[in-house]
């Protein structure tokens, strides 16, 4: 009887202490060095949590460059659901850490393409700026480089 009730209550300090048995995980949020800019909000770009893992997996990738994401999100006319036909207007603006901010032209793009559009525009960002700093006279009169 004793054995019976020592496992109860292992069993009970293992349900009440870990979340083994949840049946909901907790929202993993984007990291916070992005931000959503624009007359779209975060919220209304509803990003799945696989979409949030891979902004947050190429920010992380390429945090030695660039210390802030800025996504600048407008819609084309008035749009009041965005679904993942919904054509916005999409641009980006990089921090690196030195003084230069490296930024897209805007862009139109369906919601559903948006993802893709900032880990590609990202990596591409951060090869150009790579090559960019290899040549110091020049980087000293930019502070915006357009890509």
């Amino acid at each position: 009887m004793a054995i019976f009730f020592f496992f109860v209550a292992v069993a009970g300090l293992v349900y009440f202490q870990t979340d083994l048995f949840r049946l909901a995980s907790p929202k993993r949020g984007l990291s916070g060095l992005v931000s959503v800019r624009g007359s779209v909000s975060l919220e209304r770009l509803a990003l799945s949590e696989q979409e949030i893992g891979i902004i947050n997996q190429a920010v992380a990738q390429y945090r030695d460059t660039f210390s802030k994401v800025d996504l600048i999100v407008d819609t084309v006319g008035h749009v009041d659901k965005i679904t993942p036909n919904t054509v916005l207007v999409f641009a980006v603006e990089l921090q690196t850490n030195g003084d230069l901010v490296v930024k897209s032209w805007s862009r139109k793009v369906p919601r559903a393409n948006i993802v893709s559009q900032l880990v590609g525009y990202m990596g591409k960002a951060a090869g150009e700026y790579k090559e960019f700093k290899r040549f110091p006279d020049v980087k000293q009169n930019f502070k915006i480089l357009y890509i």
